[in-house]
């Protein structure tokens, strides 16, 4: 299995309990993903019509008059309170998941970047629209989103091998991260888990907001924490990189001043 696919796997059994009627086509759609790209993308297409009509229904109370991809993509009344990034994926599975069945040539790239934005799209679902997971009421209240998979397949050679689980926690006042270790001593393992405040880390350029906000969702709090935090951010704020990893990464900073995710 390839490093890819192994992230996509981990990232769809922390989902799974949450969407098990989804369950079979997401299995299918994985293992379906370089021997049948094309058989890959319908199961993803048929997902994204199944979450779309349970968004329908939930959102509008009422049944869509087509329950289509398109037409349902295609009504503003249902769309505009779907965040545009969420929305940008579902209309590129769409369109990428047409081509499978209307005959186009596919290939295991277009299976896999349908996969990755489906992902991304379950894993805002969930948060946002399973009861499970609404954030209760209370100051005390919190949620959490678990981050390592993205973090496994975005830095394969830089986390430290007893990281267990990288989770984003979030409360109404409060952005944390939680990081859990794994130490087995003879027969008995250990778990650590270790909860940082990070509300020290400033927007930076000018802007003394923070960078993780409780006024913004968990998910765009968990995808900012993957997607913009760079390495050397990431270095100087949390123990999540190997001491070797961060050497190189504080070296090649001083040295040439650049930010890069390889190093």
């Amino acid at each position: 299995m390839t490093d890819e696919k192994k992230a996509f796997a981990e990232r769809i059994a922390a989902l799974e309990g949450r969407v098990a009627e989804l369950s079979s086509f997401l299995h299918s759609a994985l293992s379906y993903l370089s021997c049948d790209p094309a058989s890959s993308l319908t199961k993803s297409r048929v997902i994204l019509e199944k979450v779309l009509l349970a968004l329908y229904r939930t959102t509008l109370k009422k049944e869509p008059p087509r329950p289509m991809i398109g037409d349902m993509l295609a009504d503003k009344a249902f769309i505009a309170p779907i965040p545009r990034r969420i929305a940008a994926r579902m209309n590129a599975i769409r369109d990428m998941s047409n081509l499978g069945p209307h005959g186009e040539a596919v290939d295991a790239a277009d299976a896999i970047r349908v996969m990755r934005d489906l992902i991304d799209v379950l894993e805002w679902y969930v948060v946002n629209h399973d009861p499970s997971c609404h954030l209760p009421r209370g100051p005390a209240a919190r949620q959490a989103l678990e981050i390592l998979p993205q973090l496994r397949e975005k830095y394969p050679h830089y986390l430290r091998p007893e990281i267990i689980s990288v989770r984003f926690v979030q409360s109404q006042d409060r952005c944390y991260l939680e990081t859990t270790t794994a130490d087995k001593i003879n027969d008995l393992v250990d778990e650590t888990s270790k909860r940082t405040d990070l509300a020290f880390i400033s927007s930076g350029s000018g802007d003394d907001g923070p960078f993780f906000s409780p006024a913004r969702s968990i998910t765009e709090n968990g995808h900012r924490f993957v997607s913009e935090f760079d390495v050397v951010s990431i270095i100087n704020c949390t123990d999540l990189f190997t001491h070797e990893a961060a050497t190189r990464i504080d070296a090649n900073w001083q040295q040439y001043g650049v930010v890069s995710d390889r190093v």
